[in-house]
C-alpha cells in the first residue's frame, strides 16, 4: 500500500532527524573529548562518550520493552515484568561500572533469576524468549556501548605519539577513592566505530531500497520479507561498502578530525595492509550483517504477528524497526575491533 504525502513527508523527516543524530553522535566523540592531556577539558563525566553512552542505554531500553510487547503477555506473563525492566534500567549503571563484560555477567544474573521465577510460577516455556530478549535486542544493542568505550588492551607510555589523546575512564576518577583498579585508559577510536557502524548501515538500506525498487526481479526471502530481492541485496553490499570508504576517506585519508582519531595514526602501530583490510571487511561484511538483522527483525514480526514494534517513529517504525541491521553490524564492527584491531 502507497504512502500518502503526509505520511511521505513524515517519513522523511523522520528519516532527516535520525541521520542528523547519528552524525552528532559522531562529532560528539571527536569534538567533545576529556583527553588525559586536557587541563581544560569540561570533567571526566561531561564527554561525547558519556553523552552518547546515555543515548544509547535509552535506546536499548526503549527496544527491550518494544520486543516485551512484541512478544506478548501470553509468552512472557507479568510475572517476569520486574526483571526485564531491571535489566533495561540496570544496563547503563553496570556499564559504567564494569564496562560490556560487566554487562554480560548482569544478563546472566537476570536470566537466572528468571529461572528461578519460571520454576515458581511453572512457566518453563517462557524462557526461551526471554533469553531471545536477553540477546536481542539486550547484547547486540550493548556492543554500541562496547564500541563507544574503545578501552585500549595497550599500555602507552606518557612520552608516545598516543598519549595526550588518550581519554579517561569514570573509574580514573572513582578508582583512588574505591581502590577498584579497574581504571583505564580509553582509546578515540570510538569516533570511528561509530561512524563505521552507523555509514555501513546507512548506506546499505539506502542502496538496497533504491536499487531492489529499480532494478529488482529475483525474491531473496519471499516468505520473510517479500519485498526483499536478490539484486537488492547486492547493491546493498556495494553501498556498505562505499559507506565504509567514506569513513577511510574522512578518517585516515583526509584525515579531516585530526589523525588521533584514524586507525593510521603511528601511535597505534597499525600497517597499512591492516587498516586496508579492515575497512574493506567491515564494508563488505558489516552490509550482509545489516542485511541479515533487517531479516531477522522481520520474520520476529511476522512470528509475532504485527506490523512494527511501536509507532514511536511514525512511518518509520519503532527503535527496533531502525535499529534491526545497525545491531547486527554492531555486533560484526565489535568482532573486528576485539580480534583484529
Amino acid at each position: 500500500m502507497a504512502l500518502n504525502k503526509k505520511s511521505l513527508l513524515n517519513r522523511v523527516l523522520v528519516g532527516c532527524v535520525i541521520f542528523i543524530v547519528m552524525i552528532g553522535m559522531v562529532l560528539l566523540n571527536v569534538y567533545l573529548p576529556n583527553y588525559v592531556s586536557d587541563k581544560s577539558a569540561i570533567g571526566k563525566f561531561i564527554s561525547g562518550r558519556s553523552i552518547n553512552s546515555i543515548l544509547i542505554a535509552i535506546l536499548i531500553l526503549l527496544s527491550v520493552i518494544e520486543m516485551r510487547r512484541a512478544l506478548g503477555r501470553e509468552r512472557i506473563p507479568d510475572c517476569f515484568s520486574w526483571l526485564l525492566w531491571l535489566y533495561g534500567f540496570g544496563l547503563m549503571p553496570i556499564y559504567i561500572l564494569s564496562g560490556f563484560m560487566g554487562i554480560m555477567f548482569f544478563s546472566l544474573l537476570v536470566f537466572t533469576t528468571s529461572v528461578v521465577t519460571a520454576l515458581f510460577r511453572n512457566r518453563m516455556d517462557s524462557l526461551i524468549y526471554i533469553a531471545f530478549m536477553l540477546v536481542y535486542p539486550g547484547l547486540f544493542m550493548a556492543t554500541l556501548l562496547y564500541l563507544n568505550r574503545s578501552a585500549t588492551t595497550h599500555v602507552f607510555s606518557e612520552g608516545s605519539a598516543m598519549f595526550p589523546y588518550l581519554e579517561n575512564d569514570i573509574w580514573m576518577v572513582l578508582d583512588p577513592l574505591l581502590q577498584t583498579h579497574h581504571d583505564n585508559y580509553l582509546l578515540p577510536l570510538n569516533a570511528i566505530c561509530i561512524a563505521l557502524v552507523f555509514a555501513v548501515s546507512t548506506f546499505t538500506d539506502t542502496f538496497a531500497f533504491f536499487v531492489g525498487s529499480l532494478f529488482g526481479k529475483h525474491k531473496l526471502c519471499p516468505q520473510i520479507s517479500p519485498n526483499k530481492t536478490v539484486e537488492g541485496a547486492i547493491g546493498g553490499v556495494v553501498g556498505g561498502a562505499l559507506g565504509s570508504f567514506i569513513v577511510f576517506v574522512l578518517f585516515d585519508w583526509a584525515k579531516i578530525f585530526g589523525p588521533q582519531f584514524g586507525l593510521t595514526f603511528e601511535g597505534l602501530g597499525l600497517s597499512t595492509f591492516n587498516t586496508a583490510f579492515t575497512y574493506v571487511i567491515i564494508g563488505l561484511l558489516g552490509s550482509v550483517a545489516t542485511q541479515i538483522g533487517d531479516l531477522l527483525a522481520s520474520m520476529v514480526k511476522r512470528y509475532c504477528g504485527i506490523k512494527d514494534y511501536s509507532r514511536i517513529l511514525g512511518e518509520h517504525g519503532g527503535i527496533v524497526d531502525r535499529m534491526d541491521g545497525i545491531m547486527f553490524n554492531s555486533v560484526f564492527v565489535s568482532f573486528v575491533f576485539m580480534f583484529i584491531l
